[in-house]
């Protein structure tokens, strides 16, 4: 019986696995992609300067108030999966029960992202009764960045 040939049995040894190899280096390069895509899509936008964009007089004594229940927004879903990162500035109104009134999106980037989570969660929020005439004019800063909420700077 003739001895086989070595060189011819790696070459075919070779050709069988070639698929299998390139198949694993695919899949090597798509981890590498995956790895890429844990970036960022979208950069911070800069916040905006809240002293200008309070109105004289408004909000007296805001900075006594005391919290009794100020949940925070959810960061939107989608938003999430798509990186997307932002902030809110919301306007409200303090009742002289502690409860908001009047809450709206002042400012926002990027715009009607992120606004509709701020809204529904200040909606919820109570505070300490503020006295007789409430509080009107208030503002919050509310930052959503990578991947969790934050109120204030």
């Amino acid at each position: 019986m003739p001895d086989a040939d070595p060189f011819a049995c790696k070459v075919g040894l070779i050709m069988k696995m070639l698929p299998i190899v390139l198949l694993i280096l695919c899949f090597g390069l798509f981890a590498c992609a995956d790895a890429a895509a844990v970036r960022l899509n979208h950069d911070y936008p800069a916040p905006p300067s809240i002293k200008r964009l309070t109105e004289p007089g408004a909000c007296q004594g805001g900075e006594a108030l005391a919290a009794r229940n100020l949940p925070l927004p959810k960061f939107p879903r989608r938003a999430k999966w798509q990186k997307r990162q932002g902030w809110v500035v919301v306007s409200l109104d303090v009742a002289e029960d502690g409860t908001t009134q009047n809450v709206s999106a002042r400012r926002s980037a990027p715009r009607d992202i992120f606004d509709r989570s701020a809204i529904r969660a200040v909606q919820t929020w109570q505070f300490e009764p503020p006295g007789e005439q409430g509080l009107s004019g208030c503002l919050v800063f509310i930052s959503y960045r990578l991947g969790s909420v934050r109120i204030g700077n």
